[in-house]
């Protein structure tokens, strides 16, 4: 048993905000993160003395936080019985829509629509993009991820922003910023033009109150580089808050096809931008991206899209967990989140290597089927 408890302290690194908090069994079933000393159907799992590879996956996607005092604290539901199976995938594959997410006729929508010239934004473009900040371990706060609200409650972002290397590299991820444009502007965002000032609404602070990395995520593949950040309370929509839709699960990327990536990322200068920047990027062909990448020991599989490969123009450090974005097929006038941004390669906008991105048409199902009201 000690052994376990100590495989469950070593991974569960995910935040002290989500201990007590509501959390998803790897079975499905919504429970809370507790202590694992406390959890009585775990402690039962535990003792069984020969476990099959089955109960051991369930005790390792059980973890859900660590307290303060190095305490692993677990998603504690009805359990496992020795006859049952964990089957992740069944997450990402049948579900029922969940009504907590907005229907086509319900997202992607931005009154900003005019042709894109140039690499900034306006005020109001993109208005479903989100800034993650992160408290360091000297108490001090940095912007280094971002996301993209779904619905009034969540924020979709990459796993890596939000488990793993981040939190000791970075610090805890604290506070989720909506509708902000200019990060180093502490109230509202303005600019004139022909003498006419233009203003946004002043952004909106979350505090997070659970962070959802996918069950299968690896940190040293980066495969399922997904996650979920849920809000502490409902967010109001305006002109600068929206949410951005979902792709159908049966949507595949077309090589060539012009889509956008966004954030605030490093520019060609070496710096991160201030400035809410967008770039067009075609996307790569699917078994040319696994060639390039397989230089580099990484395999490229049919749950990541590849995007760009053209000189200087990459998502970049910063970039990560932003969205990349095309229109609806059905819908030129609203928008769907095609990508997260994943990785790349260690220079960003090397010609020929494009960035590589989670493919959200795959993850449609554990997204509705994780997503709680």
């Amino acid at each position: 048993m000690l052994f376990f408890l100590l495989l469950l302290g070593f991974y569960c690194t995910i935040n002290a905000q989500t201990l007590g908090g509501r959390c998803r069994t790897p079975t499905g079933e919504s429970a809370k993160c507790i202590s694992v000393y406390t959890c009585d159907s775990i402690i039962a799992l535990l003792r069984v003395p020969s476990k099959t590879s089955e109960q051991t996956k369930f005790l390792n996607l059980s973890r859900c936080a660590t307290s303060s005092s190095g305490i692993p604290y677990v998603c504690c539901g009805t359990g496992l019985s020795t006859t049952q199976t964990v089957d992740s995938n069944n997450l990402d594959s049948n579900f029922t829509p969940n009504r907590a997410i907005p229907g086509n006729d319900e997202c992607g929508y931005q009154s900003y629509n005019k042709i894109f010239n140039g690499e900034t934004t306006a005020l109001d473009e993109f208005p479903w993009m989100a800034v993650i900040e992160y408290r360091k371990s000297n108490g001090q706060k940095q912007i280094a991820c971002g996301g993209s609200l779904i619905n009034p409650r969540y924020v979709l972002t990459a796993a890596h922003c939000i488990t793993g290397l981040v939190l000791t590299k970075i610090g805890q991820p604290i506070n989720v910023r909506l509708g902000e444009y200019d990060t180093s502007s502490p109230n509202r965002d303005c600019f004139t033009r022909n003498g006419v000032e233009y203003c946004n609404q002043e952004e909106i602070n979350a505090k997070i109150e659970q962070l959802i990395p996918h069950p299968k995520y690896s940190e040293s593949t980066r495969y399922h580089d997904i996650g979920l950040i849920r809000l502490n309370r409902n967010i109001p929509y305006s002109d600068y808050i929206q949410p951005i839709c979902l792709p159908e699960p049966t949507h595949n990327s077309r090589t060539g096809h012009l889509s956008i990536v966004a954030g605030w990322g490093k520019t060609e200068k070496g710096t991160n931008s201030n400035i809410k920047l967008k770039l067009q990027v075609p996307i790569t062909d699917q078994n040319s991206c696994s060639r390039i990448f397989g230089r580099y020991d990484l395999n490229i599989t049919n749950r990541q899209v590849c995007a760009g490969g053209l000189d200087g123009k990459d998502s970049c450090k910063g970039d990560s967990g932003g969205p990349l974005m095309r229109t609806l097929p059905s819908d030129d006038s609203r928008w769907m989140l095609e990508g997260v941004v994943s990785f790349g390669y260690t220079y960003c906008g090397t010609e020929g290597i494009p960035g590589v991105y989670t493919k959200v048409s795959k993850y449609v199902a554990w997204i509705h089927n994780t997503v709680e009201p």
